[in-house]
């Protein structure tokens, strides 16, 4: 990556800033489809979103196999007209848990607990309409893989922030701040991650200096049209007496 020696100080700046003082994780869910279904839906998206979408969903369907025979336009209903590429992300899932079936003729990956990190990785980022931002949550939460989940969205935080490139994509960019994050700090840099994205979607955009000066320039406008209307009314006050 570009200027990765800048950027590499200035996200080490950032991970102390971000990291400090996070509250207790969540527990992990024991069933990895849960935490695959959650990761689907917390890709380009906000926390609390994430979680009343999962809530709208699993009040829908009976188990996670009536989840994979729901149709995308249905789940898309499901999370509502405002969640964020929601149509494409219930296509995505719908593609993934079919795909799942088909190897395991059941919704579970629960024989992957078998298998050694790497074939790991190898399954799950081949599964039919999978993300890379998934599979790394999934591999970082559920089978102890080091992996660093990134979407576009932490992409444009971290280059804001200086700690990226401009010139880096997702892939290239993962791959990257694997290497530098280490594998024991993967998990806590995840959810600083995510708790920092998370406060910066909840504020306000701040005012840009353009509109700043527009609404200074409109003041003395307003103050000339009062004192227009003043002189008129005083003109015809003279005129009918």
């Amino acid at each position: 990556m570009k200027n990765a020696s800048i950027c590499a100080r200035n996200l080490t700046t950032l991970l102390k800033k971000i990291g400090g003082a996070l509250p207790p994780r969540p527990p992990v869910p024991d069933d990895p489809i849960e935490v695959l279904v959650m990761s689907f839906l917390m890709w380009e998206s906000a926390t609390e979103k994430a979680a009343a979408g999962y809530e709208a969903i699993m009040k829908q369907v009976v188990d996670f196999n009536d989840l994979r025979v729901s149709m995308p336009h249905e789940v898309a209903g499901w999370l509502g007209p405002d969640y964020p590429r929601a149509l494409d992300r219930a296509q995505r899932l719908r593609a993934v848990l079919r795909s799942i079936y088909l190897r395991e003729h059941a919704v579970s990956l629960d024989r992957l607990r078998k298998l050694g990190k790497r074939e790991v990785r190898k399954y799950l980022e081949s599964l039919e309409g999978i993300l890379p931002y998934v599979a790394a949550r999934v591999m970082l939460l559920c089978f102890g893989a080091h992996a660093v989940p990134v979407d576009d969205q932490l992409r444009t935080r971290l280059i804001q922030a200086g700690a990226a490139d401009v010139s880096a994509e997702v892939p290239s960019l993962a791959a990257w701040l694997t290497r530098q994050i280490k594998a024991e700090d993967g998990l806590q840099s995840h959810y600083a991650f995510q708790r920092w994205i998370d406060e910066l979607a909840a504020k306000p955009e701040p005012r840009t200096a353009k509109s700043s000066k527009r609404s200074s320039a409109a003041k003395p406008a307003t103050k000339k049209r009062a004192s227009a209307a003043k002189k008129t009314v005083a003109t015809r006050t003279a005129g009918d007496g």
